[in-house]
């Protein structure tokens, strides 16, 4: 959605090709990983300049789970009267990778900001404007497939639970709900860990629980209206030299979220640091990634099919 830090972000530079994974439920193991690499479908582009972190996020995503969805609709595709929705589409890039590549279902987008094209764009994508924590702005029971991505750090706790009932609700039964989460990373050395500390509380104090994918599970399924919650795990390195190119395309989003506009301001106020210093202490953060201290970033994939 507009309204989150992700998609509001100024823009930031390049995204290269990458690597690395982890599996379903438990990691896959890396050898059959690199046996994979081989037979990719879906790659990193190598040069995308003046990319926004949402659409980085999206190719990322993309490359390492090796698929755009992951929630089993592909065999509904043929049929034309099939319907999906995008909360929060952003510039609809996911929209309109699918809608270049399958003719018959009709493709909706919604977002709070409409940076998404308007004119420019296939006839079987539709873009609204709207606020989820205000209704979606359809009637219960329209679509076959509702998706939403990178909305952490957007709501509240209590926001998520009514923002999963609301997609539900326009979800027809035997249809299917697929978030796509991006996560804190993890083993971070101490200066990162001084960013996500302060990250933390700054979250804590606007009642938003930074590390959302697993709570996002647990309201699934304890929710009597879903059934058959999955989900998978990619895993990328932080940084080049563990991460290789996706790690540098990981790089690219974490330096948008913590060094564009209003971050540093804000962040600068729960670190008792000047902006300068700041800045200073993110390169040597960087610095410390680059040394061989490279923390393992999540990403989620959770879906979950409508009751009867």
């Amino acid at each position: 959605m507009g309204n989150s830090i992700l998609s509001t972000l100024n823009k930031t530079r390049k995204m290269k090709r990458g690597s690395s994974s982890k599996s379903s439920k438990s990691k896959e193991n890396n050898n059959n990983r690199q046996n994979e690499q081989k037979q990719l479908q879906y790659y990193l582009p190598n040069h995308v300049k003046d990319t926004d972190i949402m659409v980085i996020l999206h190719f990322l995503a993309r490359y390492l789970f090796q698929s755009i969805f992951s929630a089993p609709i592909e065999h509904k595709f043929s049929q034309e009267d099939y319907k999906i929705l995008d909360v929060g589409c952003g510039p609809g890039t996911w929209l309109l990778e699918l809608a270049t590549v399958h003719k018959f279902p009709k493709f909706f987008g919604l977002d709070l900001f409409p940076i998404y094209p308007t004119e420019i764009k296939p006839d079987n994508v539709e873009f609204t404007q709207g606020d989820v924590l205000k209704g979606l702005p359809f009637s219960d029971n329209t679509f076959d497939y509702v998706h939403q991505g990178n909305m952490l750090s957007v709501f509240t706790f209590e926001e998520w639970h009514s923002v999963i009932q609301e997609l539900i609700r326009v979800c027809k039964p035997g249809g299917y709900i697929e978030f796509t989460e991006p996560e804190l990373a993890t083993n971070t050395g101490p200066i990162l860990t001084r960013f996500y500390d302060a990250l933390i509380t700054l979250s804590d104090s606007r009642n938003v629980k930074i590390r959302i994918s697993k709570e996002i599970i647990k309201i699934l399924e304890s929710s009597p209206t879903v059934k058959n919650v999955d989900y998978k795990i990619a895993t990328v390195s932080l940084g080049t030299k563990k991460g290789g190119n996706a790690g540098q395309a990981y790089m690219e989003v974490h330096d948008g979220y913590f060094l564009n506009d209003p971050m540093p301001e804000t962040m600068c106020k729960f670190m008792e640091l000047s902006q300068e210093e700041y800045l200073k202490l993110f390169k040597d953060a960087k610095d410390e990634i680059e040394s061989g201290v490279a923390p393992d970033c999540d990403l989620y994939r959770i879906w979950c099919q409508k009751a009867q």
